[in-house]
């Protein structure tokens, strides 16, 4: 019973940004690609809908932009703000393990939703198909961001 501390999900603030991700688009195969370049990810999320995902390297500056996804305001931070924005930094091989359900499990999934507290966590919250199974909660760590890096 004492251990039991060490199996539970970590305590996090209501993520400032959460969407939905698309199902039809897997992020997989992108972040394998930028992890050979950059050993580390930019993700911008907007409660507008919209996700970014870049790589700024010496040679190159690299982004991806996914527009029309569903945001999910249960559970924000702020469930009437329609215009939270977050960004989160995380190591590229972290993001990529996370996303291999995209490889092996893809036509059981309901549902998959990104959920970003800024300098704190990247959660990936993927539902089964059948409720009854159950679901996968991934809780990548972020690297913090100074307000000047933000830009």
């Amino acid at each position: 019973t004492e251990e039991i501390q060490y199996h539970l999900p970590p305590e996090v603030d209501n993520p400032h940004v959460q969407l939905e991700l698309p199902v039809e688009r897997p992020l997989k195969p992108l972040i394998e690609r930028l992890k050979t370049i950059s050993p580390h990810v930019l993700i911008e999320g907007s409660m507008k809908g919209e996700l970014t995902i870049r790589i700024d390297g010496d040679a190159a500056s690299i982004r991806t932009f996914y527009s029309k996804l569903v945001p999910r305001f249960e559970n924000c931070h702020d469930e009437s703000d329609t215009d939270a924005t977050c960004v989160v930094k995380v190591d590229s091989k972290k993001l990529n393990a996370c996303l291999h359900w995209q490889t092996t499990m893809m036509r059981l999934v309901h549902r998959a939703v990104i959920a970003m507290v800024e300098n704190e966590i990247l959660a990936l919250h993927v539902e089964i198909i059948n409720a009854d199974f159950g679901y996968l909660t991934y809780y990548v760590p972020v690297h913090f961001l100074s307000p000047n890096e933000l830009d």
